[in-house]
């Protein structure tokens, strides 16, 4: 499986499945993001493949010094289970 950015998508792939999972960040300004939703193919649920595509994100968010601000349920459950994620976001959305 590959994680690729395609605009504003972050999409887990591979060789015979062009859509696995997918997770949407656009842009609000310069440098910050909203996590809309992660979204899991039905017959891909299960295998830890939303909490890679999150992994994959933060790791691409810090590279390219976004800010995160979070929509999505399942993001926000991560970022609450990964404390060194909330670097991304704002001193006002870090969580307790």
């Amino acid at each position: 499986m590959e994680f690729v950015v395609e605009g504003n998508k972050l999409i887990a792939k591979d060789q015979f499945h062009p859509l696995i999972g997918e997770l949407s960040f656009p842009a609000v300004a310069d440098h910050r993001v909203v996590v809309e939703r992660v979204f899991i193919h039905p017959d891909f649920r299960g295998q830890g493949i939303a909490n890679e595509l999150v992994k994959h994100f933060v790791e691409y968010a810090d590279e390219h010094d976004l800010t995160v601000k979070l929509m999505c349920p399942f993001a926000k459950a991560e970022f609450r289970r990964h404390p060194e994620y909330q670097k991304l976001l704002s001193p006002q959305d870090r969580m307790k």
